[in-house]
């Protein structure tokens, strides 16, 4: 795919021959280990835990990720339904869902053949204050659970061969956020053993310039730090790896460390006729450098990457690789449903796959940085990414949250998520704030700029954003007052403001805006805008995915005109039920619309239920009306129900069972929508786009039939035998013909043999239903999904579903040590 510029000399042969005689024995890299497995695990707020000699034999043995805020409560009592807290103080906020305090304990052993080595323990991420021990020492701490960390723990160790044991105290805090956040270690955990001479963590940074003639200067930025007290010289290697495995060789360098400091030293290189990274074509290259000392191999570090540019200005908006690109955007938290807060690599990476399926082409991480999982998925699938780091500053939110924190961490949590991010080529974006309050007053103003410096001391290569909303938050204030936040930026984040874009453009027509969250009633008022005015580069919709907390503030509910109009549901509703894509990953009515508004799909419909209340409906500003791409209605026979039909298409016809029941014009005006009243009879509702008397789409509707049986569907048939493999089942009830039964909710049974273990089952409603990890669930709408975790061991693993009414379904699924 390229031709090296760098060709091998003879010296430069003589090297590699010098460096491979001097090996005795090959050089196996021991950096960033698998150290997820046999944790003990102790919901409890006991004193003496962190101990060398504390009995944990009674605690649970568990494999990480873990989110025990998720869990089944281990003694129930009246307030307890499954995980969820009945009288959780603002337990709307977080799902019903706990805090607390976890402690997690560990034994491990460091090998002879590592003795000499410096030990670091990584993190990706903790939900909670903690405090790390080795060996009853104290070694670290961390507050902040979003952003990644590490803890060299060499001095604490004892000697090579003997037994060490890590003490965890995790303390997570009620009323600490606005949504569900999970508790414990929830992200993945590794070790590496290093030689005392090494390559930093996240040392490596990596930039790329694409020149006139097609090739590319790649640019890598290299640290290393030397723990002993004499200087070290040590030779830098440096290699460029394509997809196919040609290799671009840099000149060898020579480095010098200090006694007991670091060294930076800038390696550079040229690539032919590279593939440029783009959401199309999301093309990874890998850089490999590796690290000698009198010929012997101490250190080698791989950094994935991509080669790409983005520029952006008001008058030509945003493109990537010279090509305009519209952010057709999402918000998404960083939860992953039924599994609560646990990162697992597939979780994260089904979560990039779904949006990407459904027509999206960028993610928000509101409001925090998300998984090391996650930004890998989306270099490898093409989703563009805004890293998002604070939802609060100095003032807070909620009483518990991280204001309390954020004076004394928020440059090295900023800069840690920066560090460990910068070579992503899906990130284009840093955001350091959502709807802060203090985010136009001058000493919110000045926070904004050490934060803006804070991130180009580490990247230079992104603009830098953060999402600014109206002053609901500071009475008193007009949208005019937003000017010196907006000042400092790059990239303007408007949140539900699309109505003031073309406004202050004419007051700032330099300044680039984009929806940094909007509402999914107001889809097509901000994609106009998108589509119209180059400086408005996208629209990022509240939210793409639903998710636990701020509990139902998507709801459409039939209220008595008496009531207070509320913002959040009340008991049992947990979830937010105001995403695009629900909880299991599928399509919620407001997507169909959306797909039309992008032009992902020409023609929906969607009807909507019949209203047995005896007042109008009523829908949040983040919510749906209660309508659905379903021709199901028994017990409704002659009652006219509403049908909407949504097309960018000139004209539209609605028949039932082969009868017109009308046609009307779209425009624009309409919303893209043509509304029927339709008396129900089951059968087919079919609606037709048209232009004259020519056919353009056709989408139909079938009344589905008696429940015949249940389709197990796994997003894989083989797996990896490894604990932090899972394998999701989507569960469908069908009739006869393959019709989904969109008003089944049977309650099932999911039992599962072999190497593998339950995890999760369960729907999408928005109503809590108890465990999520009892095999006993129930459908909704139809659906429901099944989550598997491999034991780690290799075999045949059996997932066995009935409904007590249908045939039971058996799904295998293979793990293998491949």
């Amino acid at each position: 795919m390229f031709r090296s510029a760098i060709c091998f000399t003879i010296a430069l042969s003589a090297i590699f021959l010098i460096f491979s005689s001097c090996n005795k024995r090959e050089f196996v890299s021991e950096r960033n280990l698998d150290f997820n497995r046999q944790w003990r695990f102790l919901e409890d707020s006991i004193e003496g835990a962190q101990k060398a000699d504390f009995d944990d034999s009674p605690w649970r043995l568990l494999d990480m990720p873990h989110d025990w805020s998720a869990e089944d409560f281990k003694v129930e009592v009246e307030n307890h339904v499954g995980p969820f807290v009945k009288n959780l103080p603002m337990g709307h906020d977080v799902g019903y869902l706990r805090g607390g305090t976890g402690w997690y304990r560990k034994a491990f052993v460091v090998d002879q053949e590592n003795a000499g080595k410096e030990v670091l323990l990584h993190f990706d991420g903790v939900m909670g204050e903690m405090t790390l021990w080795v060996n009853g020492a104290e070694a670290g701490s961390h507050v902040y659970g979003y952003t990644p960390f590490y803890f060299n723990i060499t001095r604490y160790l004892n000697a090579p061969g003997q037994v060490n044991f890590i003490a965890m105290r995790v303390y997570k805090p009620n009323q600490d956020s606005r949504w569900f956040t999970g508790a414990g270690m929830y992200r993945t955990v590794e070790i590496s053993y290093l030689d005392q001479v090494h390559v930093s963590i996240w040392g490596l940074g990596i930039k790329s310039q694409v020149n006139e003639d097609s090739s590319a200067n790649v640019h890598l930025e290299l640290k290393v730090e030397n723990i002993v007290e004499i200087e070290r010289e040590i030779s830098v290697i440096t290699e460029i790896i394509d997809t196919d495995g040609s290799i671009v060789h840099f000149e060898p360098e020579i480095l010098k460390v200090p006694p007991s400091g670091r060294s930076q030293i800038s390696l550079q290189g040229n690539l032919q006729n590279p593939i440029l990274w783009n959401p199309d074509q999301p093309v990874l290259y890998t850089a490999k450098v590796k690290l000698f000392e009198d010929g012997r191999q101490i250190d080698e570090y791989v950094q994935d990457f991509g080669i790409r540019t983005i520029t952006y200005s008001a008058e030509a908006g945003f493109a990537i690789n010279g090509k305009n690109v519209l952010l057709k955007g999402a918000c998404i938290h960083h939860d992953n449903g039924l599994l609560g807060a646990a990162a697992f690599r597939r979780a994260e990476e089904r979560k990039v796959q779904i949006m990407k399926e459904n027509g999206y082409n960028a993610i928000r991480t509101s409001h925090n940085p998300p998984s090391k999982y996650f930004l890998e998925a989306c270099d490898r699938l093409g989703m563009l990414v805004i890293d998002e780091a604070f939802d609060m500053w100095v003032k807070p939110k909620r009483k518990n949250d991280y204001h309390r924190h954020f004076e004394q961490w928020w440059k090295s949590d900023l800069q840690s998520m920066v560090l460990r991010d910068r070579n992503h080529p899906s990130i284009i974006m840093w955001s350091f704030g959502n709807e802060v309050q203090e985010r136009a007053d001058p000493e919110g103003v000045e926070i904004g700029k050490k934060c803006i410096e804070a991130i180009h001391e580490m990247d230079d290569t992104r603009p830098i954003t953060q999402a600014v909303c109206g002053f609901w938050d500071n009475p008193g204030k007009v949208w005019d007052d937003s000017a010196p936040a907006f000042e400092i930026l790059d990239i303007s984040g408007y949140n539900y403001q699309w109505a003031e874009y073309e406004s202050d453009h004419a007051k700032y027509p330099d300044r680039i805006m984009y929806g940094s969250e909007t509402f999914p009633l107001e889809a097509l008022e901000n994609w106009q805008m998108v589509e119209k005015h180059p400086y408005i580069i996208g629209d990022f919709v509240w939210t793409g995915m639903d998710y636990i907390g701020e509990s139902g503030i998507g709801h459409s509910i039939y209220p008595n005109p008496d009531d207070q109009q509320v913002f959040l549901m009340p008991w049992p509703t947990y979830l937010a039920w105001c995403g695009d894509i629900d909880i299991i990953g599928n399509k919620k009515p407001q997507s169909y619309y959306r797909d039309v508004v992008w032009d992902e799909s020409k023609l929906e419909i969607l009807v909507h239920e019949p209203n047995t209340s005896d007042h109008p409906e009523v829908t949040s500003k983040w919510g749906w009306p209660n309508e659905f791409p379903s021709w199901s209605w028994e017990g409704y026979g002659g009652i006219p129900l509403q049908v909407r039909v949504f097309s960018a298409h000139p004209s539209v016809r609605l028949e039932l069972n082969g009868e017109v029941i009308g046609e009307k014009k779209i425009r624009e005006s309409d919303n893209l929508t043509a509304v029927f009243e339709v008396p129900y009879a089951p059968g087919t509702l079919k609606a037709v786009a048209f232009h004259e008397n020519e056919i353009l789409a056709e989408k139909v509707l079938h009344t589905a039939g008696l429940p015949a049986y249940i389709e197990l569907k796994p997003d894989a048939t083989e797996i990896a035998a490894g604990t932090g493999e899972v394998v999701f089942i989507q569960a469908t009830s069908l009739d006869e013909y393959g019709n989904l039964l969109d008003k089944y909710q049977a309650e099932a049974q999911v039992i599962v043999e072999g190497p593998g273990t339950l995890i999760a089952a369960g729907n999408a409603s928005p109503v809590l239903q108890g465990s999520f990890q009892d095999e006993h669930f129930s459908f909704y709408n139809g659906k429901a999904l099944i989550v598997v975790r491999s034991t780690g061991e290799a075999g045949l693993i059996s997932v066995a579903l009935t409904d007590g009414g249908l045939e039971s379904q058996v799904l295998n699924i293979r793990a293998t040590d491949k």
